[in-house]
């Protein structure tokens, strides 16, 4: 059980990798993308867009499932160490989709300007 476990989260996080792979970095401050954006084409300042916006999509049904799951739990069990550990999936996949929002935000007001 515990080598299926580790497996388990060993190809979440390729998958989580591989998501990542699309040139969208979180790290990245709306202020520093805001920057960027003075140097670059719209048809660029879009596709950087619609990568953000792929991105977010996918983070928001992975948060879909994650909070699915903890529902599924029994209500006697939701102090037990699996709902803890949902709980914090959950929150690490909020705060990413805010830099994610945020970021997607600073594009596009530049692509107003």
């Amino acid at each position: 059980m515990k080598k299926l476990m580790i497996l388990a989260l060993a190809l979440c996080g390729m998958l989580f990798m591989a998501g990542c792979g699309d040139g969208v970095d979180e790290s990245k401050t709306p202020e520093q993308i805001k920057s960027e954006v003075a140097n670059m084409s719209v048809a660029d300042i879009e596709a950087m867009a619609a990568k953000y916006q792929k991105a977010i999509a996918e983070k928001a049904a992975e948060l879909e499932v994650e909070v699915k799951k903890l529902a599924d739990i029994p209500l006697t069990e939701q102090l037990g160490d699996e709902a803890k550990k949902l709980r914090g999936n959950i929150d690490e996949l909020k705060t990413s989709l805010e830099k994610l929002k945020a970021n997607l935000d600073a594009y596009l007001a530049g692509m107003k300007k």
